[in-house]
């Protein structure tokens, strides 16, 4: 008898707690679906912040295209007039003095020059160019393997500013060097030591064409990606409903030092988003045989670099646009 009621208590705790952590997770989830409702940027393209936004995305496609191991003259005409288009609105309403706008400007400006001998005509563009004469044209750096890799030794600060995404690839990756790399990632901090983060990789050329299909982001340089890296996190390790974003948040924090680790190691890597719909996910799942309470965070592509390749400048915003200090004086 005294064993069943133990057992009976054990289970009405277990009941309780699941029934904490649905209500928590449906109160969590209504409150994250108000915030997007109200403040995500493709709702409202108004706001200086969401338009800036947008014409970073918009400036980004070019800048890939600009550094892409097999560019060709032509590329992204459509996504030249929208970068334009984009531009002429928010100066409109905004002004000029936003350093991704100009950024956005310098990118348009490589662009063209790029295309000096392009027989086609580019009229608006040169237009549009000639409006903006102070705005130079955007360094995307072409350096050697030695040079992209030349700070792996240095101080920290040097050596983070030195890590940057790669898309060109030339080679297989050492198993013993991509297991030492994996090993330092496996450092990253994680809430309450739970360790969250798994790594799934994706070795077969014939598994990584079709997860690379459902990313739908690697066109130009997919193909010559030697593995591809799936970071899951486990959501059997989050217990409350009110962590309901720690798998994400914690994936995220492995997945920037499995980056500093594959660069340590002269590893070249491009982070590719996982932003989509649930059937895509669930054939992922599927595809590539991750348990269902994984969930995935991020997808890279990696392999050994060439001898000389293009970088995307991709300039950060300064140190006082993102950091707010609340009380005190910020000396």
């Amino acid at each position: 008898m005294i064993v069943f009621l133990k057992n009976l208590k054990r289970r009405l705790e277990a009941a309780l707690l699941r029934m904490k952590a649905r209500r928590e997770a449906s109160r969590g989830f209504a409150y994250d679906k108000a915030q997007f409702l109200a403040h995500a940027g493709a709702l409202h393209l108004d706001r200086k912040a969401a338009a800036c936004a947008e014409i970073v995305m918009g400036y980004h496609v070019l800048e890939k295209g600009l550094t892409m191991p097999r560019r060709r003259l032509g590329f992204g005409k459509g996504a030249v007039l929208h970068l334009m288009n984009l531009i002429d609105s928010f100066e409109r309403r905004f002004g000029t003095d936003e350093p991704p706008v100009r950024h956005a400007v310098s990118v348009l400006r490589a662009y063209r020059e790029l295309h000096r001998d392009w027989p086609e005509p580019m009229k608006r563009l040169d237009a549009f160019l000639a409006a903006r004469p102070d705005v130079p044209s955007a360094l995307e750096p072409h350096v050697t393997r030695e040079e992209f890799f030349s700070a792996k030794d240095a101080p920290f600060p040097a050596f983070a500013a030195s890590r940057h995404v790669c898309r060109h690839f030339a080679g297989p990756i050492p198993r013993e060097t991509l297991d030492a790399a994996l090993a330092l990632a496996s450092t990253a901090p994680s809430a309450c030591n739970r360790q969250h983060a798994r790594v799934h990789v994706i070795d077969d050329p014939s598994l990584r064409e079709r997860l690379f299909a459902l990313q739908g982001g690697t066109r130009g340089f997919g193909a010559d990606a030697d593995k591809a890296l799936v970071v899951t996190a486990d959501l059997s390790a989050v217990r409350w409903g009110w962590e309901r974003h720690d798998a994400y948040v914690n994936g995220g924090i492995f997945v920037m030092n499995l980056c500093y680790a594959l660069h340590y190691h002269g590893i070249a890597h491009c982070i590719l988003h996982w932003s989509v719909e649930p059937a895509t996910d669930r054939e992922a799942h599927r595809l590539l045989g991750i348990p269902e309470n994984e969930a995935i965070a991020q997808v890279l592509a990696c392999g050994m670099p060439p001898e000389e390749f293009d970088v995307a400048a991709s300039p950060r915003r300064a140190p006082e646009e993102i950091v707010t200090w609340h009380g005190g004086t910020g000396k």
